[in-house]
């Protein structure tokens, strides 16, 4: 009887110490070096949901070390940086032991070793990315070696090439991205990825496809929160429904509806004079704006920058001239957030009813899409 007892308080104390150890940290404690900084100051950042910054903590750097101590509700991106530089080590920060290793002049390029969503996360770029990036490269500079960087057009022979090179590459990167989406839907690397790769160059249903194969605490985070709200946002702007109200002001200060198109097609367009697709989309919508506008088509340019004079210079550059807005606010332009803009260039065409007719019309794509439309009127 002993013995049973003995056995089970033995089995009971076993049991007790699994569990404290495997019990999630309380708080975090970042242990960190930064070769080439004696003594100094650092910084632990953390940037909300619009994209502000703010700095939650600070600690002195002496001999070349220093240490955060903290808590964090959930894993969330916070970025280590010195003060007066423009970028940092950024990682998911969680209640763990972690270790920064970095070099003065480079602290974007830290080794983080300790954080474990982090880690699951950073494996597709140190990995599945990097193969992806290996076949793309080749492919690139073909392209551009072909069409001379833009200026001359492909052969037809050259064209079927290439077009397929294309779709090689993508079913082959979509293929790895899959495999690795569903190998971590259990933890915050599926999700990272699907917001990086899915929401941005995907499909709005292979993001809701893959969103539903999240565990339930993933999708219940912060990141898969912000999938979700890609999810409905999409549902606002899907082809079908009425196109999302907005006003912003013209180059001379005018202010511009959406809901002034009514009774015509119109192509709105979100792009930027910093980028370049965007730029080297631009001979294309002129072509159509010129085939077209007589005919009851138009376009309303929505501009990403934040300098009126940038913005200004490139639409007189590219010829561009129909009417062009911006609130000059960058990324947190009104309108590309109401309609939820990932990247540019980015296109809706709208119909007379005011309701999205398509989206992402480029190149052949916008040309073939307003000769369907105007052959029939």
């Amino acid at each position: 009887m002993k013995s049973t007892i003995l056995k089970s308080s033995l089995l009971a104390l076993a049991l007790a110490t699994a569990v404290t150890s495997c019990a999630k940290k309380e708080g975090y404690t970042i242990n960190g070096t930064i070769a080439g900084l004696d003594k100094g100051t650092v910084y632990l950042e953390y940037a909300d949901e619009k994209g502000d910054k703010k700095i939650i903590d600070s600690a002195e750097v002496k001999e070349g070390a220093f240490t955060f101590n903290g808590k964090t509700g959930e894993p969330l991106f916070h970025t280590i940086k010195i003060k007066g530089q423009e970028y940092g080590a950024y990682f998911l920060l969680d209640n763990e032991d972690i270790t920064i290793e970095a070099k003065k002049d480079s602290v974007f390029k830290a080794k983080v070793t300790g954080a474990t969503q982090n880690g699951f996360y950073k494996s597709y770029y140190d990995n599945e990315f990097k193969k992806i990036q290996a076949i793309a490269g080749p492919i690139y500079k073909l392209s551009d070696s072909l069409t001379q960087s833009g200026k001359v057009k492909l052969t037809p022979e050259q064209q079927t090439m290439m077009d397929k090179k294309w779709k090689d590459l993508g079913a082959f990167a979509d293929d790895l991205t899959d495999k690795f989406i569903r190998k971590n839907k259990d933890n915050l690397g599926g999700a990272l990825v699907i917001e990086d790769r899915i929401v941005s160059y995907g499909t709005p249903e292979k993001v809701k496809e893959y969103y539903g194969i999240l565990a339930p605490e993933i999708q219940k985070s912060f990141y898969g929160k912000k999938l979700k709200a890609s999810i409905d946002l999409n549902e606002k702007t899907a082809i079908g429904v009425a196109a999302p109200e907005f006003s912003q002001t013209d180059v001379n200060g005018k202010v511009v509806k959406l809901s002034d198109y009514k009774g015509k097609y119109v192509l709105v367009d979100f792009w930027a004079s910093w980028c370049g697709p965007c730029r080297k989309e631009n001979p294309n919508v002129v072509v159509a704006y010129k085939t077209y506008h007589d005919k009851g088509f138009d376009v309303l340019g929505v501009s990403l920058d934040d300098k009126k004079n940038l913005w200004e210079k490139a639409i007189e550059k590219d010829g561009l001239t129909w009417t062009h807005v911006s609130d000059l606010k960058g990324w947190q332009n009104e309108a590309a957030v109401l309609y939820g803009v990932k990247m540019v260039p980015t296109n809706y065409l709208i119909g007379p009813d005011g309701k999205i007719v398509a989206k992402n019309l480029r190149e052949a794509e916008l040309q073939s899409k307003l000769k369907e439309i105007f052959s029939k009127s």
